[in-house]
């Protein structure tokens, strides 16, 4: 028999790419090499849809007023009905929200709608509207949580525990833009090649010394991300190591307060505000040392690149991070909300090349288990289950019930 082929409708109403976007644009990949048939469901204009455009993937804009938007419902399930009636007889759709706001425009424009409805989770903090946001996740068919760190908050604030599965985040390894050993046959294409290049480029771009240490973060300047614990620890660091330099690549509300920070350390001429960055490899590649600073975390993806671009990696125990680095194997882990223990772990890396060698091989052999099609295999697990549960209990069109 024929493998179904499914209509999915992935929405997220997010202003910018970050990794949560990037983790949509891997499993629409996946799918659509599946066969199925999927539409990304974004603001018009925002990076998002740009880049779904750029891949030739199918994109519907919405305006996403706000959380509770009738509108954005009402043009969603026009489309929805569209597509499906071209389409003909199939599978009801799956509207699968990848942001908390998109869950509850999932959930108005399922009235009186047969179809399955999932919800994805990717932070580990509880949401400021606590009962809309229980309301939104245990209205929904299913719940995916990036960790079981995000899954356990699910499960805090009354969701159950039949209803949340664990997905991870995971790497697409084939954006990586060189050729690991066994392919890499023609010249330039090898890890190190590209990091060779990489790291001219930036010295270059920046004004940087080539040899001197680059430690460096790829994060939204966001609170629980915590830039502050890393240019903190970075004071630290240049008081042993002077002529170390530190990269912070991202944008965000904090952006102006990391600036006076880092004034207030004196530590300008050696701490490099680079801004969003747009090809995050080309600055993963080029560092010595990867550091994640945050306070808060549901999985943390980038860890996973970090991994595939062979770097030795310190990061906090917040949230699911520990699901990914496991302490003295592939990492060094510290305490949230301090300093001078990310500050120690950076030196003691610095301070010892053989372990920095060690913990990068064995992150880079790890990534394995991060991968896109596994991914893409468990959610379409998901899908198929709840379009199962769907069949059996009959056509859900009834409004949904509070």
């Amino acid at each position: 028999m024929e493998p179904r082929k499914l209509l999915i409708f992935h929405l997220d109403d997010g202003r910018e790419l970050r990794g949560g976007q990037r983790q949509l644009l891997y499993l629409v990949k996946e799918l659509n090499l599946l066969g199925h048939l999927n539409h990304i469901v974004c603001r018009s204009g925002s990076p998002l849809e740009i880049t779904a455009r750029r891949k030739n993937f199918n994109t519907v804009s919405l305006p996403y007023f706000f959380e509770w938007d009738p509108v954005s419902a009402f043009l969603l399930k026009k489309k929805i009905k569209a597509v499906s009636e071209n389409r003909g007889h199939g599978e009801p759709p799956v509207l699968h929200a990848h942001t908390s706001h998109a869950a509850a425009i999932s959930y108005l424009a399922s009235f009186d709608l047969n179809c399955v409805r999932i919800a994805h989770r990717r932070v580990d903090f509880i949401p400021s509207a606590g009962l809309s946001a229980r309301f939104k996740y245990e209205k929904a068919h299913r719940v995916i949580a990036i960790s079981k760190a995000v899954r356990d908050l699910m499960l805090s604030l009354g969701i159950s525990g039949d209803k949340v599965a664990v997905v991870n985040s995971t790497v697409d390894l084939d954006e990586t833009p060189w050729e690991e050993p066994a392919l890499s046959e023609v010249e330039g294409r090898s890890f190190e090649a590209y990091r060779s290049a990489s790291k001219l480029a930036i010295a270059q771009r920046f004004g940087l010394p080539q040899s001197a240490p680059w430690i460096g973060s790829l994060i939204a300047l966001v609170p629980h991300k915590d830039p502050e614990n890393f240019a903190r620890a970075a004071a630290l660091v240049l008081e042993k190591i002077p002529h170390a330099h530190f990269l912070l690549a991202g944008a965000g509300e904090l952006a102006g307060n990391i600036k006076r920070l880092i004034h207030i350390l004196k530590i300008e001429k050696n701490f490099h505000l680079l801004g969003y960055y747009e090809t995050p490899y080309e600055l993963l590649s080029a560092l010595d040392i990867f550091v994640l600073p945050s306070s808060e975390e549901g999985l943390g993806s980038v860890l996973i690149e970090a991994m595939n671009s062979r770097l030795p990696i310190v990061a906090t125990r917040a949230g699911g991070i520990t699901e990914v680095i496991e302490d003295g194997a592939n990492g060094i882990i510290v305490d949230i909300k301090s300093p001078a223990e990310l500050a120690r772990a950076q030196l003691t890396l610095l301070g010892d090349a053989p372990l920095r060698a060690r913990i990068a091989a064995e992150g880079h052999r790890r990534r394995l288990d991060f991968s896109s099609p596994k991914m893409a295999e468990l959610t379409l697990k998901i899908y198929e289950q709840e379009l199962g549960r769907l069949k059996a209990r009959g056509p859900d069109t009834a409004p949904p019930q509070a």
